[in-house]
């Protein structure tokens, strides 16, 4: 169980290892990656301002910050590129580079019109043609064409308004931030890559690396207050991922922070557990695991204090504050700062342990799935303990502490992510949500159960803090994002009366597998399906349904003929099938003009189900 901690995002929908999706990405992601960029920004105070409408003016300028010649274009004008565009109209030089590159026009009469609202078809257009799109591109009377690869590649996701429609600034901040997603006109390179940032593992732009390079920092909270650490008032704060408030930041949050964008971002992560190891060696770790968790070592804070000179010695229980990469920024002995601990048991086993006096042990280990979506292993020899357990883990003089909790739903109600909200109890920022099942766990967002309605067995633990407010929330199996999917391959059972007996061929994620059974069969039939996983091992099997048409496809949804949609699981994998063989292909290489395309979802969307596998033939 022990790995690195993966690089996450510092957003809403962050610090899982979950990639984020044009399709997908809540608002204060988007707010934030279309911020850093510099497209969209909030006004003096920070203010956002999204319900205001786009002028072409305005329009003019997101184009040229969100191209490779953002750099290149001064505000201050030497030319009057029309005659109602003056030179000294503060947008100038932008609307000149953007007619220029050909992304913008003009009017017959020699006019631009900067104070008009720009339509949805306008923008549409001109983002296809930073991917490279020309006229020629497309057929038929304006915008038609232009409307339907908008559409097509996913550009308006999110965006509701119609081709002779004005954008507002939300409208806007959505399309710059679906852009980042697409690929460029005969070209391999997401569009994001064509501005320098990187994709991360699963392929999707790595809005983290995006990011980093506008932050300074980080530095802790002290007692003294955040005022000492930052030498500004910042007038937007993230905490958590969440829209927060300078009033919310706390001692021992850990800060990043634009002096130039007066924003800060801050982080409450934290972890206890025993100092198991330093890497390569005490002296200068440059990684440490604590709790079965290996994390980097960043900054020489942490580094001083996890160093033979710290005083945090090998086998005592420590607490690590985690940046925004969830490496470790800081350390204290737990007798300073305790974080509890609380998940679902995954599994049993046995670990060589060093105690703080330097000898060697050997203790029983429970690993458990918690709500921020790390798996943790700690020293546990009670009994009762098993497998499907949720727990609750804490530290005090005496060591390690495993209690079990009572599976007990306290919460109820219509879910509303936008108001934070599950029925009359309100989620606090950045709270820590699983959906949990015997098996595992994986964690969620409040965005992703939004608009359902949980009854109380939906839900197994909720944790509130002073205010009343969840702060963090364990459901029972409602959305099924803790499953893996696949395709069944082949599926042989055999039973004789005296025996059982099953032989099975699978592919979960492209990879194929096998796997027989001389005692037991899965009741598994060929075809897309959703696999209970422990460890390697698949525990039972069961068949997903068909879409019965696909009438529409986008990178969000599928929509039948019935015109009822079926939202696109973030990590649905798509097969080309051919000749009887199945491989992965790009999700964004997916469309209807060029694939016969199937979907297969585990329930309804109000029920928390999703589209897991989608299969493309070629279209003869």
């Amino acid at each position: 169980m022990k790995k690195l901690l993966c690089a996450v995002l510092c957003t809403a929908t962050l610090l899982s290892a979950l990639p984020v999706q044009a399709a997908s990405g809540d608002q204060t992601t988007i707010e934030q990656v279309v911020g850093a960029l510099g497209i969209i920004t909030g006004d003096e105070n920070g203010n956002l301002n999204l319900s205001a409408g786009v002028t072409r003016a305005e329009f003019a300028k997101m184009l040229v910050c969100a191209s490779t010649l953002k750099d290149t274009v001064s505000p201050a004008g030497n030319a009057s590129p029309f005659r109602d565009v003056p030179y000294t109209h503060w947008a100038a030089s932008y609307i000149k580079t953007a007619v220029g590159q050909g992304w913008l026009t003009g009017y017959l009469d020699g006019s631009y019109r900067p104070d008009n609202n720009v339509t949805t078809a306008e923008a549409a257009t001109a983002v296809l043609k930073l991917l490279g799109y020309a006229a020629t591109d497309f057929s038929g009377a304006y915008p038609e064409g232009q409307m339907a690869l908008y559409k097509s590649l996913g550009l308006g996701d999110g965006i509701s308004s119609s081709a002779t429609g004005t954008m507002s600034r939300q409208n806007c901040m959505r399309l710059f931030y679906n852009l980042l997603s697409v690929k460029s006109k005969d070209s391999e390179q997401k569009y994001i890559e064509k501005l320098g940032y990187k994709l991360d593992g699963d392929g999707n732009p790595d809005y983290n690396d995006l990011l980093q390079g506008t932050m300074d920092g980080p530095v802790v909270v002290g007692a003294e207050g955040w005022q000492a650490a930052l030498g500004f008032t910042p007038s937007t704060v993230y905490r958590n991922g969440s829209v927060s408030s300078a009033d919310a930041l706390q001692a021992y949050d850990v800060l990043y922070y634009s002096a130039e964008r007066r924003t800060v971002w801050a982080y409450a992560r934290r972890v206890t557990g025993t100092y198991e190891k330093a890497s390569p060696n005490k002296e200068a770790p440059t990684s440490v695991t604590v709790a079965g968790v290996e994390y980097t070592v960043s900054g020489s804070m942490a580094t001083a204090a996890l160093g033979t000179e710290g005083g945090l010695a090998i086998g005592s229980n420590i607490t690590l504050l985690l940046g925004k990469n969830g490496e470790a920024v800081m350390a204290y002995p737990s007798s300073d700062l305790a974080s509890d601990l609380v998940g679902v048991v995954t599994a049993k086993g046995t670990q060589e342990y060093t105690s703080a006096n330097g000898a060697s042990y050997t203790s029983q280990t429970i690993t458990l799935t918690a709500p921020d979506g790390e798996s943790y292993t700690v020293a546990c020899n009670k009994t009762g303990i098993g497998v499907g357990s949720l727990v609750r883990v804490t530290y005090d003089s005496s060591g390690t502490n495993v209690t079990t909790l009572t599976r007990s739903g306290s919460v109820s109600g219509k879910v509303s992510a936008s108001a934070g909200r599950i029925g009359n109890t309100k989620v606090a920022d950045g709270a820590d949500i699983m959906d949990a099942g015997d098996t595992g766990g994986v964690r969620i967002y409040l965005s992703r159960i939004d608009g359902m309605t949980l009854d109380s067995s939906d839900v197994a633990y909720a944790e509130k803090n002073s205010a009343g407010e969840i702060t963090t929330l364990i459901l029972n199996d409602v959305t099924g994002d803790q499953y893996s999917y696949g395709v069944v391959l082949s599926a042989s059972e055999k039973s004789d009366g005296m025996s059982v007996s099953g032989s099975y061929r699978w592919l979960i994620d492209g990879v194929q597998t096998s796997q027989s059974s001389s005692s037991s069969t899965l009741g598994a039939s060929s075809g897309p399906a959703r696999f209970t996983m422990s460890g390697n091992s698949v525990q039972a099997v069961r068949k997903l349904e068909k879409v019965k048409t696909v009438a529409a496809l986008t990178a969000g949804y599928v929509q039948d003929g019935e015109g009822e949609r079926h939202t696109i699981w973030d990590h649905a994998v798509v097969y080309l099938l051919q000749n009887n063989t199945y491989s992965k292909m790009d999700r964004n290489e997916l469309n209807l003009a060029d694939y016969n395309v199937s979907a297969y979802y585990d329930k309804d969307d109000a029920e928390g189900g999703r589209v897991r596998v989608l299969i493309a033939t070629v279209r003869s």
